[in-house]
């Protein structure tokens, strides 16, 4: 009886100690991690929109057309070196990934075209809707407008893009989130809807 009550003690003292080292760890770096996150999307909005030099947060945008399964995270209108809009960049988080929430930055010019597009954040199942992250699938919404579709049989139109293989709800939550943005562009700053709003 001994024993088990020292040995209870024993794993009760490593489980505190344990403990405390994990929180001072987590309080000596969650600064740095917090930093490293925010410095990842600020390169996310320079790779969707290579051709800006500043970006400017718009602040309280109307967020109707993200509906239930989107969230705009930022809006940034996107100026040239000379000054003038070229566009925004829209940093937009899909609910409905296989995994979980998806993370993106797209960039939109002011003729409503898809400048770039990155996955920042998601939990998709690696091999499958993990894929995409991967350029060569991503890459598809670039040069975009208006309204895209996904395909399983091989984008022939050019509003569509193939589907990730296996990975059809990874692909529908990213189509919806990008469909979301272009009409959010659209419709708060008259991108593609007859020229600069």
């Amino acid at each position: 009886m001994k024993k088990i009550v020292l040995d209870t003690l024993k794993l009760v003292a490593i489980t505190l100690v344990a403990g405390v080292l994990l929180s001072i760890v987590y309080q000596l770096t969650k600064d740095t991690i917090a930093a490293a996150e925010a410095q990842e999307l600020t390169d996310s909005y320079s790779a969707v929109m290579s051709l800006a030099s500043e970006f400017v947060e718009i602040e309280s945008p109307e967020t109707d057309a993200f509906g239930e399964d989107n969230t705009l995270n930022t809006a940034l209108y996107a100026y040239d070196s000379a000054g003038n809009e070229i566009g925004a960049v829209l940093s937009v988080t899909s609910h409905k990934g296989y995994g979980g929430d998806i993370d993106i930055t797209i960039g939109i010019d002011t003729d409503g075209v898809i400048t770039g597009i990155v996955v920042t954040s998601m939990s998709e199942t690696s091999g499958l809707g993990a894929n995409c992250q991967n350029e060569e699938w991503i890459s598809q919404y670039i040069g975009k407008s208006g309204s895209v579709a996904y395909t399983k049989t091989g984008a022939t139109a050019d509003n569509e893009i193939d589907a990730i293989s296996g990975a059809t709800k990874t692909t529908r939550a990213i189509t919806n989130a990008v469909n979301a943005a272009l009409d959010f562009a659209a419709d708060c700053f008259g991108y593609g809807e007859g020229g600069e709003s």
